[in-house]
């Protein structure tokens, strides 16, 4: 294969545009979005500020809006990276342009894991507030005595598969719920613990209260149904009909 097709393709996200924060390229690292960051280079003096336009903050904004962890986050990464946070955005200030390459690429590096970081907390906070939730209204139905928080289950495949709330009734009406979020990590783990127990599928609950994607729906729909949290709230003994 040519080097030439690889490169032509890699030049489309080294464009670099004139703003006014700065003359704005696109890096090969990546938000939890999958988008390109960007870092801006702006002359300051004699020398250059490299800094990515708060686009870590601003990525991980999107998906829960704490500000105190995700300046937290953000700190984390500028220390790892020698660079410093100015408001919200992740900056390195440089002498010379031989610095340039390493400067961007440090920001960059930041900004990506910066936003990873903060969204990955936000998603486990989220989650624990939705799988309490869960609990108290399956507990008030069944009897905390028979709801169960945090279980690990031997799978099919001999290994250990977690779940976030058990009804424990007879084997056969086990009933197995797993709160998801429309983030890759939560719908990938509850995909695998759903597809890995011979608990039949109709006693396989995936409980969501934010909006999923098409994409993810129809993956968690192979192995599981799927309720709205708004529909549980609403009609608990409906819903978990299933583990009476």
């Amino acid at each position: 294969m040519s080097c030439d097709l690889i490169y032509s393709s890699l030049n489309r996200l080294a464009a670099c545009v004139e703003t006014t924060e700065g003359s704005r390229l696109a890096t090969h690292c990546l938000y939890p979005s999958f988008d390109p960051v960007h870092v801006f280079v702006a002359k300051v003096g004699e020398g250059f500020k490299v800094h990515d336009g708060s686009g870590a903050f601003r990525a991980a904004w999107l998906h829960g809006r704490d500000d105190l962890l995700i300046k937290r986050a953000i700190d984390a990464e500028c220390k790892r990276f020698h660079a410093k946070r100015v408001e919200e955005a992740i900056a390195i200030e440089i002498e010379s342009e031989d610095w340039l390459p390493s400067a961007i690429l440090s920001v960059a590096n930041a900004s990506s894991l910066a936003a990873h970081t903060a969204v990955a907390r936000i998603t486990a906070a989220a989650e624990t507030v939705l799988v309490d939730e869960i609990h108290s209204v399956a507990s008030a139905l069944f009897g905390l005595s028979n709801v169960d928080k945090e279980v690990d289950l031997r799978g099919k495949s001999g290994g250990k598969r977690r779940y976030d709330v058990v009804i424990h009734r007879r084997r056969e009406h086990l009933l197995l719920i797993n709160g998801v979020l429309p983030h890759h990590n939560s719908i990938s783990s509850k995909y695998v613990s759903f597809s890995d127990t011979d608990v039949p599928r109709e006693n396989r609950l995936a409980v969501h209260d934010r909006e999923l994607g098409a994409g993810d729906i129809a993956l968690l729909q192979q192995v599981s149904h799927i309720v709205p949290m708004l529909r549980l709230r609403k009609s608990p003994q409906e819903v978990l009909a299933n583990a009476s």
